[in-house]
C-alpha cells in the first residue's frame, strides 16, 4: 500500500545543528568564533549548518534563531534579526525545509515567517493562525502544518499550505493539540498532545487525499515522532501533568507499527522535562534516544519491553536531537529568563563543548 517515499526535511523536526563556536563549560572550553551581531522528526546527508530554535521569553517577542557554522567554526546569534532588522516572532516554536525556503514558525505570534534559505531574508508571511506548532514538507508544493491548542475544548487541525502562494489549501481536522508530524511513504503521522487539555492519540493522514485514516491509541501527552530503520513510528509520550485530571500519568514510549498501526508500550517513569524535542535517531536510524527520568538514554528499536537502567548523560534537555551526518548528540538547556546552552556529545556520549544560544532553546535543525 505504500508508495515511494517524497523528498521531505528532517523533524520533527526541521532543525538544524552544526558543531561550532560553543563556549566550552569548564576546563572542556574550545575556542570559537563568535559573531552576535545585535539587530541574533527529518534529516539529509550533508550538514551544511546547524540551526537553534530560540523560543525566546514569552511575551517578549524575542525568539530567535542561533546558526552554528561548521566550516567557519563561527556562530551567529539572532541569525534572522541581523538579515531582517527584526525579531522573527514570539514563542519561536520550530524551523522547517523545503526546497530553497524555510519556514520559522511563530507560535505566540501565530504566524509562519518565509525566508530565503540561503540568506534567511524574509520573503513572506504566513499570518493568522490559531496556535501553530510544527510544519513538515510533504511535497515540493505542500506542506502540513500542526494548529490548535484546545484551549476552549476544541478539535485540532493540520493546515495543508500550498507553498506556490502560502495559502491555506486545506485543513484537516486530528485530535487536541497537534504538534510533531512524520511521512511514512504518502502517510504523514501526527502527535495529539492535548494542547492546554489532553489527548493521549496519534492520527494517520493519507497525503493523496488529505484525510484521517487511522486514529492510534497511545501514552497521554503524545508529543515527539520519529521514523526508524523499518519505516516504524516511535511517539514519545510526556504523561498527564499532576494538575490535569487522572494525572499524574508516567511518561512512555510507544512503537506503531507502520504496516498494522499495532503499538508496543515502553514504560519510562515520570519525566520532568517541559520540552517537546525529546526524542531522536541516530543516523542509521537503528538506536533511539530520548529523555528519561535521569536523563538521555538510547536504545535499540528492536529492543525488547525494557528500558536501558542507566542514561548515556546525565542530563535532563529541553531539546534533544542527533545530527544525522556524524551521530553527534545534541542537548539543549533552558533557563528561562537567562540565555540557554546547546551541549554536544560525541558518538560515545562524552561531552566535545558547549555554547550559550537563545532564551529557552527548544530543537535543533539540521540541513
Amino acid at each position: 500500500m505504500h508508495k515511494n517515499p517524497i523528498h521531505m526535511k528532517k523533524k520533527n523536526t526541521i532543525l538544524k545543528k552544526t558543531m561550532l563556536i560553543f563556549f566550552s563549560i569548564g576546563a572542556l572550553a574550545l575556542s570559537f568564533t563568535s559573531c552576535e551581531e545585535d539587530g541574533n522528526n527529518k534529516n539529509t546527508p550533508d550538514v551544511e549548518g546547524i540551526y537553534i530554535v530560540n523560543e525566546g521569553i514569552f511575551g517578549s517577542g524575542n525568539g530567535s534563531i542561533t546558526l552554528l557554522v561548521p566550516e567557519t567554526g563561527k556562530k551567529i546569534d539572532n541569525y534572522f534579526k541581523n538579515q531582517n532588522n527584526r525579531f522573527p516572532g514570539d514563542v519561536v516554536q520550530d524551523l522547517a525545509f523545503s526546497d530553497q525556503k524555510g519556514f520559522i514558525v511563530a507560535n505566540n505570534s501565530k504566524k509562519v515567517e518565509v525566508v530565503d534559505a540561503d540568506e534567511f531574508t524574509s520573503e513572506n508571511v504566513i499570518p493568522d493562525l490559531g496556535y501553530p506548532r510544527q510544519m513538515l514538507a510533504i511535497s515540493q508544493d505542500y506542506a502540513y502544518l500542526t494548529n490548535g491548542s484546545s484551549a476552549d475544548q476544541s478539535i485540532g487541525h493540520v493546515l495543508k499550505i500550498d507553498l506556490n502562494n502560502y495559502t491555506i489549501a486545506d485543513s484537516i481536522e486530528v485530535g487536541k493539540g497537534p504538534e510533531s508530524l512524520i511521512q511514512v511513504h504518502n502517510q504523514v503521522y501526527v502527535s495529539n498532545s492535548g494542547g492546554h487539555n489532553a489527548d493521549n492519540t496519534v492520527s494517520v493522514i493519507d497525503t493523496e487525499t488529505d484525510q484521517v485514516i487511522e486514529t492510534i491509541p497511545v501514552g497521554d501527552i503524545p508529543t515527539d515522532l520519529v521514523k526508524d530503520q523499518n519505516d516504524d513510528v516511535w511517539v514519545f509520550c510526556k504523561g498527564l501533568g499532576a494538575w490535569q485530571d487522572n494525572g499524574p500519568s508516567n511518561s512512555s514510549l510507544v512503537k506503531i507499527d507502520s504496516d498494522t498501526y499495532r503499538t508496543t508500550s515502553f514504560d519510562l517513569g515520570k519525566i520532568s522535562s517541559f520540552g517537546n524535542y525529546l526524542l531522536a535517531i541516530s543516523p542509521n536510524k537503528n538506536q533511539l534516544y530520548f529523555v528519561g527520568v535521569n536523563g538521555v538514554y538510547q536504545m535499540a528499536v528492536d529492543a525488547e519491553q525494557q528500558i536501558p537502567e542507566e542514561p548515556v548523560i546525565g542530563k535532563i534537555p529541553y531539546g534533544l536531537d542527533v545530527n544525522p551526518e556524524n551521530g553527534n548528540v545534541y542537548c539543549l538547556t533552558s533557563a528561562y529568563q537567562s540565555k540557554g546552552y546547546a551541549f554536544r556529545y560525541d558518538k560515545q556520549h562524552q561531552l566535545i563543548d558547549s555554547v550559550q544560544v537563545g532564551y529557552s532553546p527548544n530543537a535543533i535543525v539540521f540541513e
